[in-house]
């Protein structure tokens, strides 16, 4: 599945969803059961996954850098 433009296999989505708050573990669930190809996530959604992504699982890299990006570029275009 993407998440924010990174392909991110089930099996990772199933334990970051372990570690969120409950409403993005909830979104994170119901887009694995319905099989969904792509997962647009709101600002914070984003923070909050960045929170529980501070020290990252094997595999799970990619998807933290990228939501650091956005952080950054949303603090750049707010200034």
């Amino acid at each position: 599945m993407l998440v924010s433009g990174v392909a991110v296999d089930e099996r990772l989505l199933k334990q970051l969803s372990e570690v969120v708050p409950l409403k993005v573990s909830r979104r994170l669930d119901t887009a694995l059961l319905y099989r969904a190809a792509v997962l647009g996530l709101t600002v914070d959604e984003r923070r909050a996954i960045l929170a529980a992504l501070e020290k990252p699982p094997a595999g799970l890299e990619d998807l933290r850098e990228i939501l650091l990006q956005d952080v950054a570029w949303r603090q750049c275009e707010s200034m």
